[in-house]
């Protein structure tokens, strides 16, 4: 008998379960070696230039995750501000009303007030002083009533006008809702659904209070080339009713006025807006108030006055304006966030939106939206408030006219070759108006492109202005409209804002830019209407070579398929175009 064979050490082994332990305990320990080289050149670089770092040669983040690793403080900042190169120059931005400018202090300033949370009463006393006291500077400017002796003005600083809105919407929805209720015998919980009568014109703050807060939105369309967008006191007031529909009643609670449309700069007539209000008051027994809009012209119309080139009572002297919101962030020259809500007193308006928290350890009253928020609005405004006082808040907004009056002048007076006006002005021009220029080009020239392309182009030389077209999404019907009763939704126009920083320097030197952007614009050919159709030919052409190594099927049929798709995509783009007459496709800016 043949003997057995001893069995070897290696029998009844798993060698692929060893190779495969061996793999993972390989790629494991090559994970180590990574993370420490990683660590190392980590350390490495808290004591070098970003340059220097791994950093520079390497992304920070996936855009989706927490790094696993921190970094050093000062190549953090570096990402920031290399992330910051890509912005448009802030300076030369003349589309937005946003302050752009600070001081050194002023900087300090936010940045400490960004360490405070003023929710807490208790801890920051003098904080909410501090913020007590800027609201009653901002009150008085506005000619708010005298409030009861030793107490404060009734209003709040809040992260922008948008809250502001917001919070002077609910006080007028409340008050009308416990009105509503006396006057015919229900509670204050039965559905009734109020509205508000606003101009087309409205800021965005007010879609969020008719979206947000159940308002229907009662829209009155003011005309451009006339009015200058501003509205017909009769025409809005003639939208205020009470009508009743079973157990469902629309009723109005607030008019709005805006001192100082953000299309063109235009105020509307709060002055005779107030005085149809009370008329319509007395003859039906109700109590409409008004809310003055005021987010850029509530730090410019004042000063106009001052220096007696204002316009009639806007404010608090008017009997039925109840509150008034503003943007300190705008010409209110805050660098951060800021906005500001002043009512006419506490009583049956304010005490609506009032809460009063007190497990921080004391008792603390709040008047805004937001609990938590930081100091820093309320410290740069008051800041800015003692920093420039009356009299360089005046000289501010007379240097802003004047520069205003220089850029409407040079549009006004600017000829085409052909010895037509190039530009139509469409602002309110020198009083009741905002440092804002809007014009159009004109359309008796029949040019072959519009105010966007206008803006696009400028851009080139990083000028930003703002070109848009004249429709709206109405907030009642969920329909895109005409804006405005004289012109239709294709119309396009553009502003330029004069902040505080555009100099007459920086303004000569727009219209310079702006002069040979026209020349350029002139000498094309087709104009951007060929340029666009070329976009789109190139991105389709684009989309063709990405989409080539993508797509799984025969190479008779593949080249059919992606044209079939490409010819749709194509298609329906200049279906789209020819609806919005080319007016919203952005022109890429190496295409000028």
């Amino acid at each position: 008998m043949t003997p057995t064979p001893a069995p070897t050490e290696t029998e009844g082994v798993d060698k692929d379960a060893i190779i495969a332990s061996l793999v993972e305990e390989t790629r494991k320990l090559q994970a180590t070696v990574s993370n420490l080289q990683q660590k190392i050149a980590h350390g490495e670089s808290f004591d070098t230039t970003f340059e220097g770092s791994i950093y520079s040669r390497n992304l920070v983040t996936n855009g989706r995750e927490i790094p696993q690793m921190g970094m050093p403080a000062k190549h953090v900042a570096r990402v920031i501000e290399n992330a910051h190169v890509c912005d448009f120059n802030p300076l030369l931005n003349t589309s937005s009303y946003v302050n752009v400018t600070s001081e050194d202090e002023e900087k300090a300033v936010a940045l400490a007030g960004a360490q405070i949370n003023i929710a807490d009463a208790s801890v920051y006393p003098a904080s909410i002083q501090l913020h007590n006291v800027t609201v009653n500077m901002i009150a008085n400017l506005w000619h708010a009533p005298e409030p009861p002796e030793g107490h404060d003005y009734v209003g709040a600083g809040t992260v922008g006008s948008t809250e502001a809105c917001l919070l002077a919407g609910l006080a007028h929805k409340f008050r009308w809702r416990k009105w509503y209720a006396t006057k015919h015998d229900m509670t204050d919980t039965e559905a009734v659904r109020p509205n508000l009568v606003i101009s087309s014109a409205y800021q965005a703050a007010w879609e969020k209070l008719f979206r947000y807060f159940d308002v229907e939105a009662k829209i009155v369309k003011p005309n451009l080339l006339h009015d200058k967008m501003a509205i017909n006191a009769k025409d809005l007031v003639a939208q205020v009713d009470e009508k009743t529909i079973a157990v469902l009643l629309t009723v109005t609670f607030l008019d709005s006025g805006i001192l100082g449309n953000h299309y063109n700069g235009n105020y509307d007539p709060i002055w005779d807006i107030n005085d149809e209000i009370g008329m319509l008051n007395a003859k039906k027994g109700w109590q409409v108030g008004v809310h003055v809009d005021a987010a850029s012209g509530g730090f410019i119309a004042p000063f106009q006055e001052m220096s007696g080139k204002g316009t009639p009572p806007f404010d608090f002297r008017l009997p039925n304006v109840l509150s008034i919101s503003a943007s300190g962030h705008k010409f209110g020259e805050s660098i951060c966030g800021t906005g500001w809500i002043v009512f006419r007193q506490r009583e049956d308006l304010a005490d609506h939106v009032a809460t009063t928290v007190t497990y921080l350890g004391g008792s603390s009253d709040s008047l805004t939206l937001n609990f938590s928020r930081p100091a820093s609005g309320p410290y740069v405004q008051y800041y800015k408030l003692l920093r420039l006082g009356k009299e360089g808040y005046m000289q501010k907004v007379e240097n802003q006219m004047a520069i205003t009056a220089y850029l409407r002048d040079f549009l006004r007076n600017l000829s085409h070759p052909n010895g037509q006006k190039r530009f139509q002005i469409l602002d309110g021009g020198d009083i009741h108006c905002l440092p804002v220029v809007s014009a159009r080009l004109n359309p008796e020239l029949g040019l072959h492109y519009d105010d966007k392309d206008f803006q696009h182009a400028l851009s080139e030389s990083h000028w930003y202005v703002s070109g848009y077209s004249l429709g709206f999404e109405n907030p009642a019907t969920f329909e895109f409209e005409d804006l405005f009763t004289d012109v239709d939704q294709a119309t396009t126009m553009f502003r330029v804002v004069v902040k505080s920083n555009l100099s007459m320097g920086l303004a000569m030197n727009l219209t310079k830019v702006m002069r040979d952007t026209l020349i350029v614009l002139d000498s094309l050919d087709d104009g951007y209407e060929s340029m666009k159709a070329r976009m789109l030919a190139l991105n389709a052409k684009k989309q063709v070579l990405t989409e080539l190594p993508k797509v799984q099927v025969k190479e008779g049929k593949r080249m059919k398929a992606l044209a079939n798709t490409v010819m749709f995509k194509l298609h329906m783009e200049r279906k789209k175009a020819e609806r919005s007459n080319l007016s919203g496709y952005m022109v890429s800016q190496h295409a000028c």
